[in-house]
């Protein structure tokens, strides 16, 4: 195993201790339990036994039962497997990359009640299964019938249709073995009965990093109420991120990575640059196509931005799903000439969005205006105004995104101190103006809304340095549903993007290097749920 893997593996491990992966009340009552009857016989030992049970503890479902509660046919069925069944359950979960179960889909609502009522029945009654939980090599082997586990990345398969009672059984089969195995295989190396596995644990991560270096979360993207700390394991030092149709897009200078939703590592996706590049906003339309807002080092160009005394020219590429360059446009119209000055970092391009007729919306630092819109060519279009007498004020930080009507939306902001109020509008591309704004739905105090997109039980998500807001269009306030001060890492500085389920991805990190740019091995994502009734 890597040292990399190595190092992110004892930090994932040291989160869980720290319950910074969240566990059930009762359930964090029963693991201290555990952990307060381990036998004291050497330091290394205690460590490595509290670390698997730890990992255990993050994992075990809320359909699991302790050993001691169970009734005899159900412990008789827990001690009929053989010391190599439990040991294979065993290296499975030691070797996964994180503490929680993932799933392809949610359960239902008659599923969870369902499973309910067959968990009793397997406790109580000895219903069991007629088959085992179907184990597979990887996310491609699963065909959609049945039920499937891909042990590497912890995650459940199941069927679009509704599960059978035979499914819901082999799924509640499966928990209560591996949470049996787990501590009974605790207990005998405790005892002394049985040696840690490390070589069966040393050929698993092998098998697993030979196969799939990217499986920390494989096909479980989309499940509203999953939150998940993942140490980023890459190499890229990370200057934005954005979202994908199905992947979350990474940008450093002069190369663009992507990292499957759920995964701690990435993977180069284009880096064919001429000079020195930065991707300042990048965006992904329906139709798959990429839209990068570049600074690129130049020489003697007129209206550049400037950065640290080095001159930078704006551009626009547009790229195919597959990394091909089908267009470049030239984009240093965008600065206003009056904010031109060597001193300033002006026109630097921030926030951008592409509507479903190919319109880019752009918005970024020294324009007067709120947008500059594009047609799908590239060509300028228009401006987009207050269209009022007393103009909102533009912000080269604020929110834009598409909503879950389809229209573009942009963060709108009027007033002086005493009566000043911070909201959103949409945008009305034929007049150059914006309409519908939604004025005051957060409070008094809240600096920016510096992101908006799709919620998945509201219509908008926001995000902004007081925290994460949910709205509807019509409501008088948008809600608070994750207040700064509960905020996983610090907001200063952190990069953050939507996903398509409504949670939102923040990207900390604790060290930089003398430039100022992040060391990868100190990043980390962190996954909170956007749902304002989880």
């Amino acid at each position: 195993m890597s040292k990399k893997k190595n190092k992110a593996e004892q930090t994932l491990f040291q989160m869980a201790k720290q319950e910074q992966i969240i566990i059930p009340v009762s359930l964090q009552e029963r693991v201290e339990d555990i952990l307060d009857g381990l036998p004291k016989k050497g330091r290394v030992f205690r460590m490595t036994w509290k670390k698997s049970v730890v990992l255990a503890a993050a994992m075990i479902c809320m359909f699991s039962i302790t050993v001691t509660a169970a009734v005899n046919t159900w412990r008789q069925r827990m001690e009929a497997m053989n010391e190599k069944e439990m040991e294979a359950y065993f290296v499975q979960l030691y070797t996964t990359r994180i503490g929680v179960d993932n799933y392809n889909r949610p359960y239902t609502e008659t599923e969870k009640a369902r499973m309910e009522e067959l968990k009793k029945d397997y406790e109580e009654a000895a219903l069991f299964p007629e088959a085992a939980l179907k184990m597979i090599a990887g996310p491609d082997e699963y065909k959609g019938k049945g039920v499937g586990f891909y042990g590497a990345s912890t995650t459940f398969f199941f069927p679009e249709n509704e599960m059978s009672d035979e499914e819901l059984l082999q799924i509640i089969d499966f928990l209560h073995k591996r949470d049996y195995s787990i501590q009974a295989m605790n207990e005998k190396i405790g005892a002394g009965e049985i040696d840690f596995p490390e070589d069966e644990i040393a050929g698993k991560e092998q098998e697993i990093e030979a196969t799939d270096e990217n499986i920390l979360q494989s096909s479980a993207v989309y499940e509203p109420e999953q939150e998940l700390t993942i140490p980023y394991t890459g190499e890229l030092s990370i200057r934005n991120m954005a979202m994908g149709q199905n992947c979350i897009f990474l940008t450093g200078w002069n190369a663009i990575h992507t990292m499957e939703i759920g995964s701690s590592d990435s993977k180069l996706f284009f880096d064919d640059f001429d000079t020195k590049t930065d991707v300042t906003a990048l965006y992904q339309d329906k139709k798959g196509d990429i839209y990068i807002a570049l600074m690129e080092l130049t020489e003697g160009e007129e209206h550049c931005a400037i950065v640290n005394g080095e001159k930078y020219k704006k551009s626009l590429w547009i790229l195919s799903a597959e990394g091909e360059l089908k267009r470049k446009i030239d984009l240093s119209f965008c600065q206003d000439e009056e904010y031109g000055t060597k001193d300033k970092i002006y026109g630097i391009i921030s926030r951008m969005v592409v509507d479903e007729e190919g319109y880019i919306y752009l918005r970024g630092s020294g324009m007067r205006d709120l947008l500059l819109v594009l047609d799908p060519k590239g060509n300028f279009v228009k401006s987009i105004t207050s269209g009022l007498e007393s103009p909102y004020m533009p912000h080269a930080s604020a929110g834009l995104g598409i909503g879950r009507d389809g229209k573009v939306y942009t963060q709108v902001e009027a007033g002086d101190t005493e009566d000043y109020k911070m909201g959103i509008a949409s945008v009305d591309l034929e007049k150059g103006t914006i309409k519908d704004v939604y004025l005051g739905i957060v409070p008094e105090g809240t600096i920016m809304l510096d992101m908006i997109a799709p919620g998945t039980d509201t219509d908008f998500v926001f995000w902004g340095y007081d925290g994460i807001f949910t709205y509807n269009l019509g409501e008088e306030s948008a809600v608070n549903v994750l207040p700064a001060y509960e905020a996983p890492c610090t907001w200063e500085g952190c990069e953050y993007c939507a996903l398509p389920d409504g949670r939102i991805v923040f990207l900390d990190c604790t060290e930089y290097d003398d430039a100022y740019e992040r060391i990868p091995e100190k990043s980390c994502f962190y996954y909170k749920s956007g749902l304002r009734n989880p």
